[in-house]
């Protein structure tokens, strides 16, 4: 085997010496790496990153593809960020290995690398800033970063399929800012927000006059997001007749707008996500099993948090600070004997339910360091979850203990029964507001509220 490394180890260097007779070299220095790209083609390249910076790995990734379009790049680095592994693997790279890694089993990779390596090209946008719940370094992790690499620079549909709370949209979001339609939008539709009729206007739009209220057409999110990405979460709870015509569309790339006669053309590449098993659903007759078929090209399965219990102290350290900053607090960590309790916990709400325990965690601290007794009731062991409902309801019981210990720490008497309902209808009227993007008309329906009703709300709690 032709094989070039850079900066490695001895241990994995007489590994490759045992296992390959000729044609080895190894080098310790960028100046005669790139002198030896330049003068000879290679099968495979090793490269120890070595704290080098993401930019820096990623251009010489891309660089190396460049002069050697066939060779196979392997990557050995300590990174666990998603995208250092992702950028990597798009800009060229066979494989990220995360160290420590048994230097026989690097070379086996390797070998089967030069084997059955199909290459990625095209360089890595870093300009924007999304996957917030993708942390972690586990095997399950970084295959995941991997696969998103991998699946980025393609027009084909993605199924994104995972536990309620494990980053679905995460993944979408990280798709479309490693694929090669970066500068265009991405828009995501959450389809369990909107009645039937209300998500067919969202997604194609309508002309004049095809409803009451209809005074002038409008644009659906189809056609904003022209050239880009739609991400389709809850994909589930479409209507069989809206499943139909997204089945359409991946079919045709045309769509009709409600009341619209003529067929609109639609290039844009369609992320769908679910948290159920669509085959149950076909099974049922919920689901249109061709749009399954074309919706899965790509599929995505994001590992659940109590498979990857590795990763919690990462996720811990990863929020802490936006907490801190949440509630005013400059809290350290957290104490190993609740960390204890963390890790045996088995999170049913993955990344979001953990995310909301360091939150209630960090409001109810009252030292440096998080505490046994700081945790939430269900995390101590001191309820049971035995539902999805369950989960929800102890969530909004944190949220109010939480609000009522703030309020009886600022040490004055509070209609606690005004201030956590006002501060509960507010956000809850914020958030359909951000769904609709603004559409008074549409955010009155979803809340079942008058028009005139919603306009008073909004003035009082200052959402103009």
């Amino acid at each position: 085997m032709l094989l070039l490394g850079l900066r490695l180890d001895n241990d994995l260097k007489l590994e490759f010496e045992n296992n390959f007779e000729n044609d080895l070299v190894f080098v310790e220095n960028m100046i005669s790496f790139m002198d030896a790209i330049k003068n000879r083609k290679y099968e495979a390249i090793v490269i120890d990153e070595r704290n080098s910076k993401e930019e820096a790995l990623i251009s010489l990734i891309t660089k190396i593809t460049e002069l050697q379009k066939k060779v196979v790049i392997i990557i050995l680095g300590e990174a666990s960020n998603w995208r250092v592994i992702a950028g990597s693997i798009k800009a060229g790279a066979y494989d990220y290995i995360l160290k420590p890694e048994i230097p026989k089993n690097i070379v086996k990779v390797v070998e089967k690398s030069v084997k059955d390596y199909k290459g990625l090209v095209e360089k890595v946008d870093k300009t924007k800033s999304t996957g917030e719940k993708l942390i972690g370094r586990s095997k399950l992790m970084i295959d995941l970063y991997k696969v998103i690499g991998k699946v980025a620079n393609n027009s084909a549909p993605v199924l994104v399929t995972g536990e309620r709370g494990t980053g679905k949209t995460s993944v979408a979001k990280a798709i479309h800012q490693f694929s090669n339609v970066h500068d265009k939008p991405i828009i995501s539709v959450n389809c369990n927000s909107y009645r039937a009729n209300l998500l067919e206007r969202k997604l194609f739009g309508y002309e004049k006059g095809s409803f009451e209220g209809a005074a002038f057409s409008q644009y659906g999110e189809l056609e904003k997001a022209e050239g880009g990405i739609l991400h389709l979460a809850n994909i589930e709870s479409l209507s069989l007749d809206m499943q139909s015509k997204i089945l359409f569309l991946l079919e045709e790339n045309r769509f009709f707008r409600l009341g619209g006669m003529e067929p609109i053309n639609a290039f844009v590449r369609i992320i769908a996500s679910t948290s159920v098993n669509l085959e149950e659903l076909i099974d049922k007759g919920l689901f249109i099993d061709e749009l399954y078929r074309k919706l899965k090209v790509l599929e995505i399965n994001i590992p659940n948090l109590r498979d990857r219990k590795d990763d919690i102290p990462f996720i811990i350290d990863h929020y802490m600070p936006e907490c801190n900053r949440e509630m005013e607090k400059n809290i350290k960590g957290v104490t190993k004997m609740a960390l204890k309790k963390l890790l045996r916990y088995d999170w049913p709400g993955n990344v979001n339910e953990l995310k909301n325990a360091i939150k209630y965690a960090v409001a109810m601290c009252r030292g440096s360091s998080i505490l046994i007794e700081d945790l939430p009731p269900n995390v101590i062991g001191e309820k049971v979850i035995t539902s999805k409902e369950e989960i929800r309801a102890l969530s909004i019981e944190n949220l109010i203990k939480n609000e009522i210990s703030q309020l009886k720490s600022k040490n004055k008497k509070s209609d606690y029964y005004f201030e956590i309902i006002s501060k509960i209808e507010k956000e809850l009227i914020k958030q359909i507001l951000e769904i609709t993007n603004g559409k008074k008309v549409e955010t009155a329906e979803i809340l079942g509220i008058t028009r005139n009703t919603l306009r008073t709300k909004m003035n009082y709690y200052d959402l103009e």
